[in-house]
C-alpha cells in the first residue's frame, strides 16, 4: 500500500477541480452545438405548420433529454467540486418551498402535495443554495419512483429549526441506511452519479444547517433539511 503524503492530500482536491472545470467545459461546449442544431432541424422540419413525423419527433426528443442529462450531471459535478460564495438574507420558507415545487416539472405519473407551516418559519439563507438543494430532493424523489407515486414536502418548525421534508412513495433506503445516501457518488438509480443528496447536504452545513435521510412508513424515504430558526 502506498501512503499519501501531505502534499498528495491537498493537491487532490484541487487536482478533482480542475478536472471538473476542463471536462465539463469540454463537454458542455458540444452539447450546446448538439441542442442549437437539434432547435434548426425542428425548425426547418416544421417550416410551414408541417406536423413532424411522429418517430423523427420521438427520436428527437430522446436526443433532448440525454442532452438535459448530460448538462445536469456536469451540473452536479461543479457543485460537488466547487465552493459556493454563499449569499444568506432573510427569508421565509413557505413562499421557497411554493416556488420550487410549482416550478419543477413533475411527470405525470407523480401526485405532489405541498403542505406549508402556518407560522411561515423565517430563516436566514441563500435562496438560490437553499432552492438547488431542494430541487436534488424532489429529482431523487422522482427517480425513486419509475413508476410513479407521491410526493410529499412540508414545512414545520421546532423550537430552533425550520424544517423542509421530502416524503415518496418509493422503495426506501437499504436496510433503513438513510446516511449512505449521503455518501459521494453512492446511489442505487440505474442513472445519476448519487451526489444530489451530498451537494445538498454540503450547502445546508455551509448555511449553519444539516440534511438527514430516513426510511418512511409504511414505506418511502425521508429527507428533512434543517435550518436554525431567525429569532
Amino acid at each position: 500500500m502506498v501512503d499519501m503524503t501531505d502534499t498528495d492530500k491537498k493537491e487532490k482536491p484541487d487536482l478533482l477541480k480542475q478536472m471538473s472545470s476542463v471536462v465539463s467545459h469540454e463537454i458542455r461546449n458540444p452539447l450546446a452545438i448538439i441542442s442549437n442544431s437539434l432547435y434548426f432541424i425542428k425548425t426547418k422540419l416544421g417550416a410551414g405548420g408541417a406536423a413532424l413525423d411522429p418517430k423523427i419527433a420521438k427520436h428527437i426528443g430522446i436526443i433532448e433529454g440525454e442532452v438535459k442529462h448530460s448538462n445536469d450531471v456536469i451540473e452536479e459535478m461543479l457543485a460537488f467540486t466547487r465552493n459556493r460564495e454563499m449569499a444568506p438574507a432573510p427569508m421565509a420558507m413557505n413562499s421557497l418551498v411554493n416556488d420550487v415545487a410549482g416550478n419543477y416539472q413533475f411527470p405525470p405519473t407523480v401526485t405532489a402535495k405541498v403542505v406549508t407551516d402556518a407560522a411561515d418559519p423565517c430563516v436566514t439563507a441563500d435562496a438560490e443554495a437553499l432552492a438547488y438543494a431542494l430541487k436534488r430532493l424532489l429529482e431523487n424523489s422522482v427517480q425513486a419512483m419509475p413508476e410513479g407515486g407521491p410526493v410529499t414536502v412540508e414545512v414545520s418548525h421546532t423550537d430552533k429549526l425550520a424544517l423542509i421534508t421530502v416524503t415518496d412513495g418509493g422503495p426506501g433506503f437499504p436496510a433503513g441506511d438513510g446516511e449512505k445516501a449521503f455518501v459521494p457518488f453512492f446511489t442505487t438509480k440505474p442513472r445519476g452519479i448519487g451526489l444530489g443528496l451530498t451537494i445538498a447536504r454540503k450547502f445546508l452545513e455551509q448555511l449553519g444547517g444539516t440534511a438527514k435521510a430516513e426510511n418512511a412508513q409504511p414505506k418511502g424515504a425521508r429527507v428533512t433539511l434543517s435550518l436554525p430558526l431567525n429569532k
